[in-house]
């Protein structure tokens, strides 16, 4: 049931310390103060329309005397772990992060894949709109008919007057697929695609940023990922391919990416650029 716009939060008034945190860290500013000094902040029925159900009042506050009244649902994770971790170890665990392209013949089950994305649900979205929605290609042979769909596509796009800017690179990768290879999905047995509502300004960089977490956590599951670039491009474009993923009226692929297990082990870091940094 939709919570009246008025009832967004409640604070336990003997709890609450009135430290004033909650009305310093409300992301758009609707929290006020009481007007007396002991007074317990709130949020005009007015503003509560401007909520943007972030939480921030919520973990910030001291007491822990703020409970959100809007649907919500907690990570599945054991608290009882300290998750904080050295700057060092974090840093050398994401320049471990490599672009997977040869994966093992392994399927991952679906527990685990689920607690991949428990965890990405929480990846930054613009003013909280939390709008990406997840379809999991998890059979593999539905994987195979969307490459041989995306070579489809290319092959009506080079048989067409078309100015494609992929148009140069298409011959040799349907020469590719041609030859038994797979130049779209590189053999992966799942396929992870992001879509959001059309008229969703902020969904493109929104599911942008939760494939990012996605690609991140993988290696902590023993998973390889690489985007999908050539089949996201598809995806916009050739009937076919709207058709075989049949998402949600509105929707588009905003994104999409390769995963499993992979083939190789990995056993060092390759050089990168040094970081080019201007401070004003």
């Amino acid at each position: 049931m939709e919570v009246p716009p008025m009832q967004k939060i409640s604070i336990d008034a003997k709890e609450c310390v009135r430290c004033g945190i909650c009305v310093n860290v409300c992301p758009v500013n609707i929290i006020s103060p009481g007007k007396e000094l002991m007074d317990v902040p709130y949020i005009a029925e007015e503003a509560a329309l401007f909520c943007s159900e972030c939480g921030s009042c919520e973990v910030l506050c001291v007491k822990s005397c703020i409970t959100p009244l809007f649907e919500s649902k907690y990570a599945n994770v054991d608290e009882s772990n300290d998750p904080d971790i050295a700057g060092g170890q974090l840093a050398a665990y994401m320049v471990k992060r490599r672009s997977v392209r040869n994966y093992s013949n392994g399927k991952v089950g679906r527990e685990t894949i689920e607690s991949i994305l428990d965890a990405v649900r929480f990846a930054p979205s613009g003013m909280n709109g939390q709008p990406v929605h997840w379809t999991i290609v998890h059979d593999t042979e539905t994987v195979k008919k969307l490459t041989s769909l995306t070579i489809d596509w290319m092959r009506e796009v080079q048989e067409s007057e078309e100015q494609h800017p992929l148009k140069p690179f298409m011959p040799s990768l349907i020469a590719a697929y041609e030859a038994g290879g797979d130049p779209i999905c590189r053999g992966a047995p799942h396929l992870a695609i992001a879509h959001a509502p059309q008229d969703n300004p902020m969904a493109y960089t929104d599911s942008i940023i939760a494939l990012s977490w996605f690609e991140l956590a993988c290696p902590a599951f023993g998973l390889g990922a690489c985007w999908a670039g050539f089949l996201n491009i598809a995806a916009n474009s050739y009937q076919p391919i709207m058709d075989e993923l049949d998402l949600p009226e509105g929707h588009v692929v905003q994104h999409a990416m390769m995963f499993g297990y992979p083939l190789y082990k990995i056993y060092k870091n390759p050089g990168r650029l040094a970081a080019r940094i201007s401070w004003k």
